[in-house]
């Protein structure tokens, strides 16, 4: 009995400790704006990490609506987000693709200036476009991010973002759209239960057996 408290109360410990340093958190956003296309449609989805490792990863994915339209070098070419304020950060801080650079401060369309700008080539576009950052943490993004996506093929007509998809179509005042920019702060998931919770209720539930069969 004596050797089964020592394993549990080593196993509570190293719980607790697995808890606090390697909780992982994550939190999901929906860009549904658009400079050029309707407004009000799930275009990209935003999902920050943090596993309390001292860094947060990003991975920003384009969706079905921009999917269905892609053309040739399609991809993700440019991506803002905002931080809370005092927050500091250098371009040292990130690890971005190949060629991506970080700017501060920057314009991102009719959706302003955003603190962050990841910047890429026409050559190196994205999709999707994952990087880290470290000495971050959760709270220290704001919600309200931008993307500038290019390489997808739609006809559109109109400044308020009334669009048409039959190409070949001949009507007046048609015009050709490559790119456009998107934007959003819709939260659309809570932070998950920790991997190392399921690890403790798992070990917990194997000693109480045990216990259980050397009772009996």
């Amino acid at each position: 009995m004596q050797h089964i408290k020592t394993i549990l109360g080593s196993l509570v410990m190293a719980s607790l400790f697995l808890i606090s340093r390697a909780e992982a958190a994550s939190v999901q956003y929906i860009l549904d704006h658009s400079n050029t296309l309707e407004d009000g449609i799930d275009y990209l989805l935003v999902t920050i990490s943090d596993d309390q490792s001292g860094q947060i990863d990003f991975q920003v994915d384009t969706l079905a609506p921009l999917n269905e339209k892609t053309g040739e070098n399609f991809g993700i070419a440019s991506f803002g987000f905002l931080l809370t304020e005092g927050t500091e950060i250098t371009g040292d801080d990130f690890l971005l693709p190949e060629k991506w650079k970080v700017q501060f401060n920057k314009g991102m369309s009719e959706a302003g200036k955003f603190d962050v700008r990841l910047l890429g080539t026409g050559q190196t576009r994205q999709d999707p476009l994952e990087f880290s950052i470290f000495g971050l943490e959760l709270e220290d993004i704001l919600a309200g991010f931008a993307a500038h996506v290019a390489g997808f093929e739609l006809e559109y007509i109109g400044h308020e973002g009334e669009y048409r998809e039959e190409h070949g179509h001949e009507y007046e005042g048609n015009s050709h759209a490559s790119s456009a920019f998107f934007y959003g702060d819709k939260m659309v998931t809570a932070v998950p239960v920790p991997a190392a919770f399921w690890l403790f209720a798992s070990g917990m539930l194997l000693l109480g057996r045990i216990a259980g069969r050397r009772r009996a």
